[in-house]
């Protein structure tokens, strides 16, 4: 990865901030202080005060699996907080909302993939929420016009000089820079690192947040110091307490190397032909003995292998996440992860994850004598 600046500028900039990243042993620095943090890159301010929050960290909206009590932590530690609204109703975005907006007075965002309408944007601005974030696709002018009338931010997530160029053209607000290397449904087709030097390269002024196998600070710090002005974290954040994620689920990121996660197409059905970052498990492993057969042909195509709530079946192949509402052969579903698996150990707190982030963030390695 190529680096604008050194560690010498880095370790400079964090002796100037030492009032931020010093912290007595086994304490962690006190995240409501990184707003007043000289960061490494000059958009990371203008992020900050855009999205008003104290960390430039943002949660992956992870379809499926996060709850309110999930979003709120991470509002409350000083990140941006998410709600993937992309499948949800009016109704059911309205209440997802009020329960997340009463617990924390903090800043968070609605995703919305726009392989899907965007059902409940209207009632995501009426209710108070001011961030927008996009992915899939470009946003309409409606939807535009729809955010500006309530004085709004947008962001839009960018894989690409080319998508960077079409996204600042329609007035993004900030850019998301996803790399091949995030987990989830994957826009991306190139490392982060490659692809962030081409967002960055037509950005200008506009914040710029890399996203894509992050899960601590010390590749968070990597990112910034090429010029992003934070970064997204997806799969660490699912492998929390406070996160609506099966316990095989988070126990299987905790145990997984990034060599167990596969690129594919493989968990398609309610999402055709969308590439995706999953562990490896057994529903891929039938489909890829037997020739990654096209739909119709694929062993054990309807298998019900989990159900959830009462009684809703789950088939072989869904693209359904697996919450703990789940029940049956969890680890043959879509156990989303990115190479981000490498930096996950433990299920602790969204608090205690927040807190050992901006610590490593504030902490660069030792240079080698």
């Amino acid at each position: 990865m190529t680096s604008k600046y050194t560690r010498r500028d880095f370790m400079s900039n964090t002796a100037l901030a030492g009032l931020v990243a010093a912290s007595s042993v086994g304490q962690a620095a006190q995240p409501a202080t990184g707003r007043n943090y000289i960061y490494p890159s000059a958009g990371s301010s203008r992020l900050l005060s855009l999205l008003e929050i104290d960390l430039p960290i943002i949660q992956a909206p992870s379809g499926g699996v996060v709850n309110h009590h999930m979003t709120a932590a991470v509002a409350n530690a000083g990140g941006l907080g998410a709600i993937p609204l992309s499948w949800s109703s009016p109704e059911g975005a309205a209440q997802q909302i009020a329960a997340t907006q009463a617990t924390t007075d903090n800043s968070i965002f609605v995703n919305f993939v726009l392989h899907l309408e965007p059902r409940a944007l209207q009632t995501a601005l009426d209710s108070g929420v001011r961030i927008v974030q996009f992915s899939w696709g470009m946003p309409d002018a409606n939807m535009i016009d729809a955010i500006r009338a309530a004085k709004g931010v947008m962001g839009i997530q960018v894989t690409s000089e080319a998508s960077a160029r079409e996204a600042l053209a329609l007035g993004a607000d900030y850019l998301v820079c996803q790399g091949s290397e995030a987990g989830g449904h994957v826009q991306a087709s190139m490392p982060l690192a490659r692809a962030l030097d081409e967002v960055l390269s037509v950005a200008k002024d506009t914040p710029v947040v890399a996203s894509g196998g992050i899960a601590s600070g010390h590749k968070m710090r990597d990112y910034m110091q090429q010029g992003a002005a934070g970064v997204v974290m997806g799969s660490r954040f699912v492998a929390t307490r406070e996160s609506g994620a099966h316990n095989a689920y988070k126990e299987a990121l905790v145990n997984a190397k990034s060599a167990d996660t596969v690129f594919t197409t493989c968990m398609n059905k309610g999402w055709d032909n969308a590439t995706h970052r999953i562990l490896r498990n057994s529903t891929f492993e039938m489909w890829e003995t037997a020739g990654c057969p096209a739909e119709g042909s694929r062993p054990g195509e309807k298998d019900v292998v989990a159900t959830f709530g009462a009684d809703t079946a789950v088939e072989r192949y869904s693209i359904n996440s697996p919450s703990k509402s789940y029940s049956g052969d969890i680890e043959a579903l879509a156990n989303y992860a990115g190479t981000s698996v490498d930096d996950i150990n433990d299920i602790p707190s969204i608090d205690e994850v927040v807190r050992r982030i901006w610590e490593e963030f504030g902490t660069p390695d030792q240079a080698p004598a």
